[in-house]
């Protein structure tokens, strides 16, 4: 799916499924207004035929209505249904803010990866070689993990960003709540209301949530983690910073290679 495509779902507030289940029933609320027209021609005209019409006109929009209800508009869409992670969050041992490391790390090389919630590349890597990132190099006190955001698809994805950093705020939820986002991605709204959703799964505030939402210095703050990327040269999702070397989307293989040719450089420098 597009920038545009996502910010539109987001704009009208109702889920890609929501408005396909609508355009159907609008196009057969049309059929049955033409059909009934046409029966109706041959037998009168005037008042009867604008009666029938109107008649076939509301039975099409309550049929869209009610379809819209039952398919999202009193909570049954999956589409915005939180899901929750089979596999577990990062352990509290190594958390440090939106930094993972072990407690007994000495000069882990520095691993910095800068990503988009809404990038389908990013969904794939955070799902695929971020647990053995964190399994392995970052269990083992070789490496360090920090999470920047970086902005490519727009106002919902730096909302995305903001909700992340204020899951942080109110319970130093960063890491829960960006397992679930971005489990939950691939299908997701990418709503306020999906975002304190997700908030709510997790135990935290919801009206503190939303207020934080529009926090200015958390706002401030994506913004400085987009200027950061855009310093080591980063300009698509998900790039990685491997003690100030840039990757581009690089696969478990290349990131730990990366990583190991820099465990081996710090020690030749030693």
């Amino acid at each position: 799916m597009s920038a545009n495509d996502k910010q539109g779902a987001a704009n009208d507030g109702m889920t890609r499924k929501q408005r396909r289940a609508a355009e159907r029933a609008a196009r057969k609320g049309g059929g049955a207004k033409s059909a009934d027209s046409a029966s109706s021609s041959g037998k009168g005209s005037g008042p009867s035929v604008l009666l029938i019409s109107i008649g076939a006109i509301a039975i099409g929009l309550v049929a869209v209505i009610a379809l819209v209800a039952v398919s999202g508009g009193l909570g049954g869409d999956d589409d915005e249904a939180i899901e929750q992670p089979a596999a577990a969050a990062p352990t509290e041992e190594l958390r440090q803010g939106r930094t993972l490391v072990a407690t007994d790390a000495v000069d882990p090389v520095v691993v910095e990866v800068f990503e988009d919630v809404q990038c389908p590349h990013c969904q794939t890597f955070t799902e695929r070689v971020e647990p053995l990132l964190i399994a392995g190099p970052v269990s083992e006190g070789t490496a360090s993990l920090t999470y920047n955001d970086y902005i490519i698809f727009g106002e919902d994805s730096i909302d995305a960003a903001v909700a992340m950093r204020a899951a942080d705020e109110l319970d130093g939820a960063f890491w829960d709540y960006h397992h679930v986002l971005y489990h939950n991605a691939e299908d997701g709204p990418f709503t306020r209301s999906w975002f304190a959703d997700i908030a709510e799964s997790l135990d935290l505030d919801r009206e503190a949530f939303l207020e934080l939402l529009d926090d200015e210095a958390l706002r401030a703050a994506v913004q400085e983690d987009q200027a950061r990327g855009a310093g080591y040269g980063v300009s698509s999702t998900p790039s990685v910073v491997v003690n100030g070397e840039l990757l581009v989307a690089p696969s478990w293989e290349d990131l730990d290679a990366a990583i190991e040719a820099a465990v081996e450089g710090v020690a030749t420098a030693s």
